[in-house]
């Protein structure tokens, strides 16, 4: 059947689908597997700024504006794995730590203390799972306030189908 679809429409089949709004199509067994893309794109910008010798201000901006930006929308959608965020917090550690393009440098504070806000004594930076439980966290959010939204009905139907039922036959979920 496979094969006569494909003569029909002209078009050969895949077993991998690929990504759909940059998040894999289908999520294997491990997370972390599938979100090495983060790591590498997070890994290619520190590379190529280590090479241009940034003074502190200019990696805190760097930093704050672009590699905590990468992960966002995944982080919108997917709880990350802990080990992936601190992986990834550790590369920006060594990234800010790092003095006149080397790989290494003193690390000063703990990511944990550079973490809080600067009003608190730290630097402002993210921490990417705190970070991620609050993106998690809207959507729940939003999720609550807007039951009739169409996305949350649809949500609703695809993991709680049979709670969703019994919602809808009643009248109270669906219209």
């Amino acid at each position: 059947m496979r094969v006569n679809i494909e003569e029909i429409l002209g078009m050969p089949t895949w077993e991998e689908p690929g990504k759909y709004l940059g998040l894999p199509a289908q999520w294997k067994k491990s997370k972390n597997k599938a979100l090495t893309w983060i790591e590498e794109k997070v890994m290619n910008k520190l590379e190529g700024w280590k090479e241009k010798l940034l003074n502190q201000t200019g990696k805190e901006i760097l930093i704050k504006s672009v590699i905590q930006a990468i992960p966002a929308y995944v982080m919108n959608v997917v709880m990350l794995p802990k080990n992936f965020c601190q992986r990834i917090c550790a590369r920006i550690a060594k990234f800010w730590w790092a003095s006149s393009g080397k790989d290494k440098g003193v690390h000063w504070r703990s990511w944990t203390k550079i973490s809080v806000s600067k009003e608190e004594g730290g630097l402002g930076f993210r921490d990417m799972q705190s970070q991620n439980l609050a993106y998690l966290a809207k959507q729940a959010w939003r999720v609550t306030r807007n039951p009739n939204a169409i996305w949350v009905k649809i949500l609703k139907g695809i993991y709680f189908p049979e709670t969703y039922f019994w919602e809808a036959k009643e009248g109270k979920g669906a219209s």
